[in-house]
């Protein structure tokens, strides 16, 4: 039987729900928690909403990865997380497992490349992938069985497939690292060809195809200032390729014998939600509990 299974960018969903939900919201015992709110309000928005059949949360296990030893200069432009924001990742991956669902971290990789590798084996199982990111970097793993859950404003979720993707970047998704190489990500201190925006990367995988053809034929692409941008940036861009690219193979397995969706509505996790001072949020937890059930 072929199976739906949610992987869950948590790690992202924090920081976006920090950025997104202002105010002073502590605990009782004055630990912020806005963050751990709004995660737990789209969680529980997107499984009221979405027929899964299984589920898993992803968290970065730290700010050093494989990629940090390819590029010293690999996300060296991003400050430390406000002090307010801290406490708050514990607190979240710790609500993340009261809730029974597999949780998933480790040492040397990011979060992207984890839910890359389940996606990976889901669909050579001809399962269908659903991905709740709000990170861009993912679009690479759409395919005809893989579709994004993008957070948007006031509340909505958009879903983006492979035919949106090819509608709205004009190029096969296979290309999308290619793209990314060429425009740089300044989010993750990756600079791309300078010059080359995010149009022109676009038009050159359009017409040209991957790195390899583009740098394969250099001498017919124009104008003459593009090329002259181009070809000092050959061995730089590659590189900024591999670094954009996903890993799919790292060593996790998912277990569908096991426990894979969360319980809303487990007496742990309601009971956590009272310490937090999350009262309106633990009565829609027993609510879905219920539902669940």
């Amino acid at each position: 039987m072929s199976r739906h299974i949610l992987l869950i960018d948590g790690t992202g969903l924090i920081f976006r729900a920090y950025f997104s939900i202002k105010g002073d919201m502590t605990t009782p015992e004055g630990v912020p928690v806005n963050a751990v709110f709004g995660v737990l309000r789209l969680l529980m928005k997107i499984f009221k909403d979405n027929p899964v059949t299984d589920s898993a949360i992803v968290f970065d296990a730290g700010s050093q990865t494989f990629r940090n030893q390819m590029y010293d200069g690999y996300k060296a432009n991003r400050p430390a997380p406000p002090d307010d924001l801290r406490p708050q990742f514990g607190l979240t991956i710790d609500m993340a497992k009261l809730t029974g669902a597999p949780v998933y971290s480790m040492q040397g990789f990011e979060a992207d490349d984890i839910i890359a590798t389940l996606a990976a084996d889901a669909r050579s199982q001809g399962n269908k992938v659903s991905v709740l990111t709000s990170d861009r970097d993912l679009l690479q793993l759409l395919d005809p069985g893989t579709q994004l859950l993008m957070p948007g404003k006031m509340g909505a979720v958009n879903e983006v497939d492979l035919g949106g993707f090819e509608l709205k970047y004009g190029f096969p998704v296979e290309r999308f690292v290619d793209f990314k190489a060429l425009m740089g990500d300044p989010s993750d201190n990756i600079p791309g060809v300078a010059g080359v925006g995010e149009k022109t990367a676009a038009k050159l995988v359009a017409q040209h195809g991957k790195l390899e053809s583009i740098y394969s034929n250099i001498d017919f692409i124009k104008p003459d200032g593009l090329r002259r941008k181009l070809e000092p940036a050959k061995d730089d861009v590659f590189l900024f390729r591999d670094l954009v690219t996903v890993k799919r193979d790292v060593p996790v397995e998912y277990d569908y014998s096991s426990r894979t969706m969360p319980d809303f509505g487990s007496e742990a996790f309601i009971e956590n939600l009272a310490g937090l001072g999350f009262n309106r949020v633990r009565e829609d937890s027993r609510k879905l509990g219920d539902l669940q059930q």
